[in-house]
């Protein structure tokens, strides 16, 4: 594998351009590498958190044993969740011998225009997460099992009840650590995974930034295995995917991405005391009518900036 200049660009930066079949083994290798990576940091995560190897081996349940102290709960979420993903799409832009600024788009935005405008149209299309989540409830999973209905209520129960574990005390320092380990951190982790290496890398298999965004969101959606909510995390992994593509920047959604985890913990904290089903039902509030016409609005600034920017992601692979 080898950099070439882009001819095509006025741009002097480097790529890295394998083929498609290149392309595929760096998707192999970015999900083997997570999987080896998400397996270490977790044991490594619980023994951190006074767990023995032998009792992790033996399939202990983690979250329920440290649910009474949020800090340590919420540092071994990151090590098991968001470090193995910083992790993986760092370590496959060195295996594969690629500049990391480059492959992960770690460099600022180009254009302040279209920075601005690919930010305004996240926060217009935030809300609508609240009438797709109604429509997500109306999925009558018992009709397919009833079995998979209830290991989905349980998984969605499970994962609410550990995010309200996080939550703990409302102290300030408490407050300041969620906001670290509940919004920046899974911010970072999740865009650099999905946005900087899988949607970049897609794009090589497909050779589509369109059908690459739709496929990230589709995996990123699934990965969180909170099928209850599938359908707005899949809209806002679409809203994140664009902002990227049209800025050249995995900035852009990490942004965008803090601002919405930070909202989400200060509900929380200030207007639900903790409860997570009832920050859930807060999205929900949003009149039939608002709603069309923010989907309206978002439309139309989509059609708008897709047809307009000059800033797009180049295809990395040819």
């Amino acid at each position: 594998m080898k950099d070439l200049n882009d001819s095509k660009s006025n741009s002097s930066e480097h790529y890295t351009r394998p083929n498609r079949f290149s392309a595929v083994s760096h998707f192999l290798i970015g999900c083997g590498v997570f999987v080896m990576c998400a397996g270490i940091f977790a044991i490594a995560g619980a023994m951190l958190a006074g767990i023995s190897f032998e009792e992790i081996m033996s399939g202990v349940d983690v979250l329920n044993r440290i649910e009474d102290n949020p800090l340590l709960l919420k540092v071994f979420v990151f090590f098991s969740s968001s470090l193995p993903l910083i992790i993986a799409a760092v370590l496959v832009a060195f295996i594969i011998r690629a500049n990391p600024k480059d492959y992960l788009l770690l460099r600022a935005p180009l254009n302040h225009t279209w920075f601005g405008l690919s930010i305004v149209f996240v926060f217009i299309s935030i809300p609508l997460m609240g009438p797709l989540l109604e429509l997500n409830s109306l999925v009558d999973f018992s009709a397919i099992s009833e079995e998979l209905n209830t290991w989905l209520k349980n998984q969605e129960t499970a994962n609410n009840t550990a995010y309200e574990a996080m939550i703990g005390d409302k102290t300030t320092v408490s407050f300041l650590s969620s906001i670290l380990f509940m919004a920046f951190l899974p911010a970072l982790a999740e865009e650099l995974f999905f946005r900087g290496f899988l949607m970049n890398v897609l794009n090589g298999v497909f050779k589509n930034m369109h059908v690459a965004i739709l496929i990230t969101a589709v995996i990123f959606s699934f990965i969180h295995m909170q099928f209850l909510k599938a359908l707005p995390m899949f809209f806002l992994a679409l809203v994140f995917g664009y902002a990227v593509y049209w800025t050249r920047s995995i900035w852009t959604s990490v942004l965008a991405h803090f601002i919405n985890n930070s909202l989400a913990v200060t509900q929380l904290y200030f207007f639900t005391d903790g409860n997570y089903d009832e920050a859930l039902s807060l999205e929900n509030t949003i009149p039939v009518y608002v709603s069309i016409v923010l989907a309206v609005v978002v439309v139309a600034l989509f059609i708008y900036i897709q047809k307009n920017s000059n800033t797009k992601t180049e295809n990395f692979y040819v």
